[in-house]
C-alpha cells in the first residue's frame, strides 16, 4: 500500500469514528428529549382535576 493511500485510509478511519460517535450522541439526545416530553405530558395529565359532568 502506498504512503498516500495509507494516509487517506487512516484519516478516513478517524473521520468515520468521529461521525459515528456524533450520530450516536444525536440518537441518545433525541431519545432523552422524547422521554422527557412523554414524562411531562404524563405529569400534566395526572395533575389535571377530573372533569365533572
Amino acid at each position: 500500500m502506498s504512503d498516500g493511500l495509507f494516509a487517506a485510509f487512516d484519516i478516513g478511519l478517524v473521520f468515520a469514528l468521529a461521525l459515528g460517535l456524533a450520530i450516536w450522541q444525536l440518537i441518545v439526545l433525541r431519545r432523552g428529549i422524547r422521554r422527557d416530553r412523554a414524562e411531562a405530558a404524563a405529569r400534566a395529565e395526572a395533575s389535571q382535576p377530573p372533569e365533572q359532568p
